[in-house]
């Protein structure tokens, strides 16, 4: 642990050369653009730096922040504390910097009783020390355009048009807010957090071109969309979502369609998601999964508490804890589609497992039963794995759409 590095919040006048770090450790460099955009978004008193002494003064060498969300769960919604842009310079690493920004963010989103944490993972060796597990996964799509045809295309006459970025940058966040709360593991963004999704910048492009925006409207209201760029004959499509699946399907119908491309590939697809289904050869469809957000129990009780669960019970689990020891204990948990009731008790643990594992089931992105089958869930009574998955099952897997 260096004691030479201070952890704490940043100012306004602070705020360029933490995105200059963070950029740094991201392999880029900041722009006045990049540092305009980020801090429009930026929320100051959840934006942690570590400061280095030097022989120049302070300086940054560690960033990490906190985007004030909430996230669909069973049965509702609960309050999320979102971490971004963790990163440590690569002359500060192996300093203890990352493990004391982490628990100073999650330390704050107990004070201001968030239950959940989550994020997305640039590596995925690094979060599960600090007790996060994969909760949602998601697939990258690679299709040759003459595989596309469709066996079952969408059956409604819902009309498409192709709009402008302003258009598209006022239609994102009302469709969002009308489907986000359908799909557990949606997480719902403040406004201002779409002015960063759709920043169109020559470095977001990667040698590809702007942004094209469609839209699918129904009944005289914007019911899809979908913004993909196009490089050199192949059509990216960054981000594609629908009301229902009719919508989507309308939508991949169009990106199919588009002349004078040979490839199709899509990024953060649901592994559950209809089109592999509609299409009239699969197997054409190449499909890469990987984990996509990773979620923590900030507070135990809570979380267990505020969400519904597929079939009434009682589980007693004994969770492990060592990075928030305020959840470390034994509870019992009585829950059915209303929600839940979860305390501290003595009695004997029918499961045991660690905080990283209860979150990554928590959504029902994965069952108890297979934690247990590798090895990483200890089932103590009898029918209790399987009692756990049928409580935490969810109808269809967990998503997000992360922008």
């Amino acid at each position: 642990m260096d004691t030479d590095i201070d952890i704490r919040t940043v100012s306004a006048e602070e705020f360029p050369a933490w995105e200059t770090a963070n950029s740094l450790s991201f392999g880029g460099h900041s722009t006045d653009e990049s540092i305009e955009i980020a801090r429009s978004f930026a929320e100051l008193d959840r934006t942690f730096a570590a400061f280095a002494r030097t022989r120049h003064g302070q300086r940054i060498v560690g960033t990490a922040t906190i985007r004030t969300s909430a996230v669909t769960v069973p049965g509702g919604t609960l309050p999320l504390g979102f971490v971004d842009d963790v990163t440590v310079l690569p002359t500060h690493r192996r300093r203890g910097i990352l493990r004391r920004m982490m628990r100073r963010q999650l330390e704050q989103m107990r004070e201001r009783g968030e239950p959940l944490a989550a994020l997305t993972a640039s590596e995925s060796l690094i979060y599960e020390r600090f007790g996060f597990g994969i909760a949602t996964s998601a697939e990258e799509w690679r299709i040759e355009r003459r595989h596309t045809s469709m066996k079952f295309p969408s059956s409604g006459d819902d009309a498409l048009e192709l709009v402008s970025a302003d258009t598209a940058r006022d239609e994102w966040p009302r469709l969002y807010a009308r489907v986000a709360p359908n799909r557990v593991g949606m997480v719902h963004y403040n406004d201002s957090y779409w002015r960063s999704a759709l920043w169109d910048a020559d470095s977001q492009r990667r040698g590809a071109t702007p942004f094209f925006h469609v839209i699918c409207v129904r009944d005289g209201r914007v019911a899809g969309m979908c913004a993909y760029r196009i490089r050199h004959s192949t059509v990216l499509v960054i981000f594609l979502l629908g009301e229902d699946a009719e919508v989507e399907a309308a939508m991949w119908r169009y990106c199919f369609g588009i002349d004078l491309r040979d490839t199709i590939r899509a990024f953060n697809q649901p592994v559950d998601d209809p089109l592999p289904w509609r299409l009239e050869d699969p197997r054409r469809l190449e499909r890469a999964p990987r984990d996509h957000m990773w979620l923590r129990l900030v507070d135990l009780a809570a979380a267990l508490e505020h969400r519904a669960y597929s079939k009434s019970g009682s589980l007693t689990l004994k969770v492990r804890d060592d990075f928030c020891e305020w959840n470390d204990g034994t509870y019992e948990l009585n829950g059915d589609a209303s929600g839940g009731v979860c305390a501290r008790t003595s009695d004997a643990p029918m499961i045991e497992l660690t905080a990283a594992d209860l979150a990554a089931a928590y959504l029902g992105g994965v069952s108890f039963s297979t934690l247990a089958r590798a090895g990483r869930v200890e089932e103590n009574l009898s029918g209790a794995l399987r009692l756990a998955d049928d409580m935490f099952r969810t109808n269809r897997a967990p998503w997000s759409l992360e922008l």
